[in-house]
């Protein structure tokens, strides 16, 4: 079991968070538990996401896959979303 911290930054966080909830299927299908979701407090524009992963592997595919690139554009992610697995 994995904790991984995603963050990326955001044109607009309600816009994004609007985006980000509409693809819920496909980190469902990840196997996953997200823990939390939110705009950092000191910095507006920077998402965070944190799930509890059985096995990253999962979530690595769904990051490389190009329909989800297509997906984060449309939701206003204007930078490379950096992962940290926690262990």
């Amino acid at each position: 079991m994995a904790t991984v911290i995603l963050n990326h930054r955001v044109k607009d966080y309600k816009s994004w968070k609007a985006n980000y909830d509409s693809d819920k299927p496909r980190r469902d299908a990840m196997g996953g538990t997200e823990l939390a979701v939110g705009e950092k407090h000191d910095d507006p524009g920077m998402a965070y996401m944190i799930w509890q992963m059985p096995d990253t592997s999962a979530l690595q595919q769904m990051m490389a896959d190009p329909e989800l690139q297509k997906i984060m554009a449309e939701g206003g992610v204007i930078s490379v979303p950096e992962m940290i697995i926690l262990n």
